[in-house]
Order: structure tokens, then sequence, then C-alpha cells
């Protein structure tokens, strides 16, 4: 009985890490030339937190000519319409993931980023560091 038993435990903690799956293992190429518009209920732009505004991003393909750089287009708007924050990231790149979650950022340094709840369906919580980096 106790080997039956143990072979139990043993088959189900071996089961359980191939379950859980971590956001940030996903991967995700950049996008190009798109845009993006997410209501936010709670943003922070470098520690000021902002309620209930709309968030614009447009990713911007380099053309060779003037720059190599590529660009994204950052716009926040209050729920009247009146623009709050709007900044190009410049050598940097949109993620869109499956899971809803958008990223603004170099590979491993994120400057936006906008978390979907995995309850409600809706875009809860977004943080802007431009500096620092947001982790």
């Amino acid at each position: 009985m106790k080997k039956i038993l143990t072979l139990l435990v043993l088959l189900l903690s071996l089961h359980t890490p191939l379950l859980a799956q971590n956001d940030q293992s996903e991967k995700s190429a950049p996008l190009d030339d798109a845009e993006v518009v997410r209501r936010v209920l709670s943003l922070d732009i470098e520690g000021e937190v902002y309620s209930d505004v709309t968030v614009f991003i447009k990713s911007i393909r380099p053309d060779h000519f003037f720059t190599d750089k590529y660009k994204v287009k950052v716009q926040v708007t209050d729920s009247d319409g009146r623009k709050i924050w709007n900044k190009t990231f410049k050598n940097a790149n949109l993620y869109v993931f499956s899971s809803g979650q958008v990223q603004v950022g170099r590979p491993n340094f994120d400057q936006l980023v906008i978390y979907e709840s995995k309850f409600s369906g809706k875009y809860d919580r977004g943080i802007i560091r431009e500096k620092e980096g947001v982790y």
C-alpha cells in the first residue's frame, strides 16, 4: 500500500510543474506598424497614478533613410479626452502577448506594461517607467 501511495504522490508532483505556466516565459515577436488602444482603470506614470485613462500605442518601423531605430509612440488621455502624457520611445518595440499583456521596451527592459485582469477580462492597471524600467 505504501508503494502505491508513494507512486501516486510522485506522479502528481511531476505533473504539477507542467500545468503551472509563468507569463514571463511566454514568447512574442515585436509588432511593426501596429496600433493598440487600451482602456486602463489605473495607470502609474512615473509615480503619479491616474484612473480611467485610455492608452494609444503605435509602433513605427524605421525608414532606413533618416533613422535605423524602431520607435513606439504612446499617448495617454483621460476620460474627457484631454492629453495627460505623450512620449515617443526610441529604440523600443511593442509586444502584445496572448494573455492580453502589452509591453513596450527592449527585450530585457520594459518601459510600459499594461496588465489584463484574469478574472474580469479588463485592463486593470498599467505602469510607465521611462528611465528605470518596470520590474
